[in-house]
């Protein structure tokens, strides 16, 4: 048996980034959150806790697996395309397809910048840049739509390939940050237009 302790983890109960310890043996522990205190199955890449008992730190790109799953969850305000697309990046990243992952979720992005009509020949740049000078995204999400611009290029784009260094918590990071744009987009208008003809204001 040894004390186990993962330092960062993205929880799929709480949906934070904490830190998570407990008592394991074998290859599979359920160790739990410091923040919301749940418990979560981990499955570890190249551990074997048989050997006394010792304090093991390991990092997040060991873990093979682990449940329950967090799913990003697909609003109904999100036009099918791009919410096919995010569909696609959530399911690469249930199974650790973490390069098609991000690749998914930059065509979410890309395809969300031309129905809101940035120009379609112009590339995913300046359409990014299109959308916050029209104000429909501000520009904290504008450096975040960037940001999943850049790493989805990874993917798409192997004779620059930092992404082999991605890992399985920074997938799950850009698919949150997908989910986060898509909201402002689509879902957070769509709600305020709801409320406003629930009250007949114009």
């Amino acid at each position: 048996m040894a004390q186990v302790y993962i330092p960062s983890f993205m929880c799929p109960h709480c949906n934070t980034k904490c830190s998570f310890g407990g008592i394991g043996q074998g290859d599979s522990v359920v160790l739990y959150c410091r923040g919301c205190g749940k418990g979560v199955y981990f499955r570890l890449d190249g551990y074997d806790f048989r050997n006394g008992d010792i304090t093991v730190r390991v990092e997040t790109e060991r873990v093979r697996d682990y449940y329950p799953r967090k799913v990003l969850t697909i609003d109904s305000a999100i036009p099918q395309e791009i919410g096919d697309d995010f569909n696609e990046a959530n399911r690469c990243l249930g199974v650790e397809a973490k390069k098609a992952t991000v690749a998914m979720c930059r065509r979410a992005l890309q395809n969300t910048c031309v129905s809101k009509g940035a120009n379609p020949s112009e590339d995913l740049f300046r359409q990014i840049d299109e959308l916050g000078s029209k104000r429909i995204i501000n520009p904290s999400m504008k450096d975040v739509a960037h940001t999943i611009r850049t790493i989805g290029n990874w993917g798409a784009h192997p004779q620059c390939d930092p992404l082999r260094d991605v890992t399985l918590d920074d997938a799950f990071e850009i698919a949150k940050f997908t989910s986060e744009f898509l909201d402002e987009v689509f879902v957070r208008p769509a709600r305020l237009d709801a409320l406003k003809r629930k009250k007949k204001m114009k």
